[in-house]
């Protein structure tokens, strides 16, 4: 699902998957959000988290296991819901399930 969120400055879109923002435009129009042209990159901004960058073997040890994770984490292939919004402002939360307490 996508959200707009506009002022007299800014008009901001972003998707609730992985919260990412896809646009913000400035009130003349000047786009200040790589566009994710699939050819060279196909996303926008995504967030990145628990980790930034690649794990080496994509995996850590978490209590003596041996714990596997994608490269920059899963919160931006991650769904999150919305907690409130306004014309604004947004309040996304991200609550853990089976898949993040795997990694």
């Amino acid at each position: 699902m996508n959200i707009t969120l506009h002022n007299e400055h800014l008009t901001v879109v972003l998707s609730t998957l992985g919260a990412e923002v896809q646009s913000m435009k400035t009130a003349s129009g000047t786009e200040l959000i790589w566009q994710a042209d699939p050819a060279i990159w196909g996303r926008h901004a995504p967030l990145l988290f628990p980790i930034i960058g690649r794990l080496k073997d994509q995996s850590y040890t978490l209590n003596g296991k041996a714990v596997s994770i994608s490269q920059h984490g899963f919160a931006r292939d991650t769904e999150f819901t919305v907690e409130r919004q306004s014309d604004t402002s947004v309040t996304l939360s991200m609550g853990d399930s089976e898949a993040t307490r795997a990694v």
